[in-house]
């Protein structure tokens, strides 16, 4: 039984939780960051790697916190969708 996901759904969840510019601007640096540690990781240097995607988790994280977000809305969102567990109750 596979459950339809609202793509809709999931990207207004993500616009509600990345308002703040601020925000916006840690996650970019974060990203760069995640990115980045890969490079690390594919080449070797697994100290750097760990100190690139430690640092930029906590951008990505800390950017959330300062908004006043949660972090990991859309992921679930997207497991509730997934489950078919709607939190609305239907009344009929």
């Amino acid at each position: 039984m596979s459950q339809q996901v609202d793509p809709q759904k999931l990207f207004e969840t993500f616009r509600q939780n990345h308002r703040e510019p601020m925000n916006l601007a840690m996650h970019a640096v974060g990203f760069w960051l995640v990115f980045r540690s890969l490079k690390k990781l594919f080449t070797g240097h697994l100290f750097k790697f760990a100190v690139n995607l430690g640092a930029g988790l906590a951008l990505l994280v800390g950017g959330h916190q300062i908004e006043g977000s949660d972090a990991f809305a859309v992921f679930r969102d997207l497991k509730e969708q997934r489950s078919g567990n709607d939190s609305v109750v239907k009344v009929s």
